[in-house]
């Protein structure tokens, strides 16, 4: 049992690492959006996928692992959680290792939803601009005022907007 549970501390050591390479690369992202350097935001991106990848497979052996830790506790597997399993082992001398990997992880993991959130807002402000952009360059295109409605859908503007015939 205890081998399996250090393979499992090794495991989520290997996740975590993994979260705070993720980190880091969002914050580079963060710095190549405000620089609209789309070449580096690709190179991150497939920088990431990578890293994801390599997360997924942590995860499945994650699971294998719970599946066997499980059925040497003589538990059901669905139900078993780090929460649990810290619970399940109190009294070993790992079960604070395991503790420490899953608070760990939970920071880390907060962490990284935060600094992704704050990349799609700026990537949402990005496009934004680029479709006002857009929207006026289209106008001054046409030599007629462009408007577009709430969908961006283009408003026709045939006529003058002030009727100097009265």
């Amino acid at each position: 049992m205890a081998g399996l549970i250090d393979k499992l501390i090794i495991t989520l050591d290997e996740m975590n690492n993994l979260y705070e390479q993720l980190i880091e690369s969002g914050k580079e992202k963060r710095d190549v959006i405000i620089k609209n350097d789309i070449d580096s935001l690709q190179k991150i991106n497939d920088n990431e996928n990578i890293i994801i990848g390599k997360t997924l497979k942590l995860d499945k052996k994650r699971e294998e692992l719970f599946s066997d830790i499980a059925f040497v506790l003589n538990k059901e597997q669905e139900k078993m959680t780090l929460t649990k399993l810290i619970e399940y082992i109190d009294k070993q001398s790992e079960a604070e290792e395991v503790k420490k990997e899953r608070n760990r992880s939970e920071k880390l993991l907060a962490e990284l939803k935060k600094t992704n959130e704050g990349n799609k807002v700026l990537i949402e402000e990005s496009l934004s601009q680029a479709d006002f952009s857009m929207n006026l360059l289209r106008g001054s295109l046409s030599g007629r005022p462009y408007y577009c409605d709430a969908m961006g859908n283009e408003i026709p503007t045939d006529e003058r907007l002030f009727d100097t015939k009265q």
